[in-house]
């Protein structure tokens, strides 16, 4: 690699975004989780600037997703939540119960 070829480990940081790959959710940061059931108590929890979300299911068999927090919203897919995510540049925080 010539030296204009450096690739810097925060460059590759702040390019990864949120994905959705079978049934795993992968964070920016290279954690993966899957997405909470409905009957499963621990939640995602995310961050959006200083305000702090929690991501849950519930229906029949957990597949509507929605985010609790400063302000609460639905969604109608995972591909949808993925898109929320990266469009309002959402942190991981971890899993909490």
């Amino acid at each position: 690699m010539g030296s204009g070829e450096m690739i810097k480990l925060k460059d590759l940081l702040s390019e990864r975004k949120f994905e959705m790959k079978g049934k795993y959710l992968y964070m920016p940061d290279g954690s993966m989780s899957s997405i909470p059931g409905d009957r499963d108590r621990e939640d995602i929890v995310f961050s959006i600037g200083q305000k702090t979300f929690r991501l849950s299911s519930f229906g029949p068999g957990g597949k509507k997703m929605y985010i609790r927090g400063d302000y609460d919203k639905e969604f109608k897919n995972v591909n949808d939540l993925v898109k929320w995510l990266n469009k309002n540049k959402a942190k991981y925080i971890g899993l909490d119960n």
